[in-house]
């Protein structure tokens, strides 16, 4: 066993799930958002003052070099959403160096069961419900476990749809937690990722809960043969203007679309360029906006 490990402690002064999303898609590391932590870390700082201390990622890697590519990595990053949020963002981040122990346990016992809207979702460790549906899955490494606002969003439009012999399509299927959910209610699902890795996930998800995929692929929504009755689309805003083609190409008249992942400020930007679609519910969580629309 390797006798070090490294933890990485990453606190940004806004768009905490933002930089959560860009650290899985560039690592395969785990990582945890916590609120609680060391306060005597030595801390330093990317484009922002001592005073900003907020909730934490950590990120536990056993190679101190893929720790610092990813530090270039979130300071490009930063950068990047300063310039596109017309505002100062940037990053708190301490690094230490601990013996190794079975720290993937440590995290394991971060990750606690919700309850949404009828479903208990749940790590495989904890024991399942009664008179409830339940659903595992298990974060190991990294996807949506249902604790993200645009996920619990997606669940709720979700489980409100009558989806018995309905065709739905998941774009960006993550760890396959929707799917999951519109399957559980009598979906024929679909799911697509252009994340080999979120393949992976939904694949091993699903048999965990032992439920059978009718179709999923690596790539996105250009390959799917269309005539959906349900779309949903857990991606950020800007993907979701540039699939506008192939949501409507892929969407029968008078069926639904569900879109999240859209930070509030993009909201009126995003119902402008689906104006065709009738807009029938807007849902608000912390600083994150999810549509129901459907095609006319």
């Amino acid at each position: 066993m390797i006798e070090n490990y490294f933890e990485l402690f990453v606190i940004p002064n806004a768009y905490l799930e933002l930089y959560a999303d860009f650290i899985l898609e560039t690592t395969n590391e785990a990582i945890e958002e916590v609120s609680k932590y060391p306060k005597n870390l030595d801390f330093k700082y990317f484009n922002i003052d001592s005073s900003i201390l907020g909730d934490a990622i950590i990120v536990r890697s056993q190679k101190e070099e893929e720790v610092f590519k990813l530090l270039e990595k979130l300071q490009k990053y930063s950068n990047l959403l300063s310039e596109r949020m017309e505002q100062k963002i940037g990053f708190a981040y301490a690094l230490e160096k601990k013996k190794n122990e079975d720290w993937i346990n440590q995290y394991r016992l971060g990750i606690t069961p919700i309850e949404c809207n009828g479903f208990y979702i749940h790590p495989s460790w904890y024991p399942k419900k009664e008179n409830i549906i339940n659903i595992m899955i298990d974060p190991a490494l990294a996807f949506g476990s249902g604790h993200h606002a645009t996920t619990s969003m997606c669940i709720d439009f979700i489980s409100k749809l009558s989806l018995q012999g309905k065709t739905l399509l998941d774009v960006g299927c993550g760890s396959g937690i929707l799917s999951l959910v519109a399957k559980k209610n009598g979906a024929i699902v679909h799911m697509c990722d252009t994340d080999p890795l979120a393949v992976k996930e939904s694949l091993k998800n699903f048999a965990l809960n032992h439920e059978s995929i009718d179709k999923i692929w690596e790539g996105s929504i250009d390959k799917s043969e269309g005539g959906y009755d349900i779309i949903v689309a857990n991606i950020l805003a800007d993907v979701i203007k540039i699939l506008y083609n192939d949501f409507n190409r892929a969407l029968k008249s008078g069926s639904v679309l569900i879109l999240s992942g859209i930070l509030e400020k993009y909201k009126d930007s995003v119902i402008d360029k689906f104006r065709n679609f009738e807009l029938q519910e807007a849902k608000l969580q912390d600083e994150w906006v999810a549509l129901k629309m459907i095609k006319k």
